[in-house]
């Protein structure tokens, strides 16, 4: 399977902790390739940085910190 066939993206609510989202996906793309008989690859939403301040910041700011 070198190139995704079908994709499912999952958010996570940060109450959810990150051991439990690893697994879960896991279990959930097993799952649906199993309902489905399809190449599904089941990942996590990535989000970016939120926060104001530190999208203003340069890279040697950033460090400072």
């Amino acid at each position: 399977m070198s190139e995704p066939g079908h994709q499912v993206v999952v958010h996570f609510p940060p109450s959810i902790p990150s051991e439990a989202q690893g697994a879960a996906l896991l279990i959930f793309e097993l799952l649906l390739r199993s309902l489905t008989k399809l190449d599904v690859r089941v990942v996590k939403e990535l989000k970016g940085d939120d926060s104001k301040l530190r999208r203003f910041m340069t890279i040697e700011a950033r460090n400072k910190l």
